[in-house]
């Protein structure tokens, strides 16, 4: 299993090529992707994720008002204060906000851990979306794909999945 995250990036970049024509082997053979989330639910069980962080690092986070208002009550904060200190406009939504990042990623990130883990929004809480019973815009294939070079989880699952699969990039 591939954990260190230049290895998972270097290795996730390289396969862009090839992961694209395991999603469309997959379409073409309408595979059920239960078996992924299996395997995915598995390797997620043996990855420490605040051993890594790098989605917080890497993600854009949008949040909904009832997600500013729990952070602002687990922050003993008004909404309106978290929203104006933690968030921006999210450009590609009317009226949607993001929580901000920095250098380091993620406003709320202190090493590898979150300061509002308790309160944190749902993009959060179900990333790396490998659930079985999440059935999200984030828990599709291709959704899932662009999470390869930097989450250990994704990368790892992605690879034990093609093998389950019989996938062999070298075919066609």
């Amino acid at each position: 299993m591939v954990t260190d995250l230049a290895e998972v990036r270097r290795l996730g970049q390289a396969k862009q090529a090839e992961n694209l024509k395991f999603r469309r082997y997959l379409a073409a053979r309408r595979r059920s992707e239960e078996p992924f989330y299996v395997v995915a639910g598995e390797i997620e069980r043996r990855i420490d994720c605040t051993a890594c962080a790098n989605c917080c690092r890497t993600g854009l986070v949008s949040v909904i008002p009832d997600e500013v208002a729990a952070i602002a009550s687990y922050l003993k904060m008004q909404p309106a204060e978290v929203e104006r200190l933690y968030t921006q406009a999210d450009p590609k939504v009317p009226e949607g906000r993001l929580l901000r990042t920095g250098p380091d990623g993620c406003v709320f990130l202190q090493g590898n851990l979150c300061m509002v883990y308790e309160a944190r929004p749902r993009p959060c809480r179900d990333f790396p979306n490998v659930s079985y019973r999440a059935r999200s815009l984030g828990s599709s294939m291709s959704s899932l794909c662009r999470w390869v070079p930097f989450c250990p989880i994704v990368y790892n699952a992605l690879e034990e999945y093609k093998k389950v699969t019989g996938f062999h990039p070298r075919q066609r």
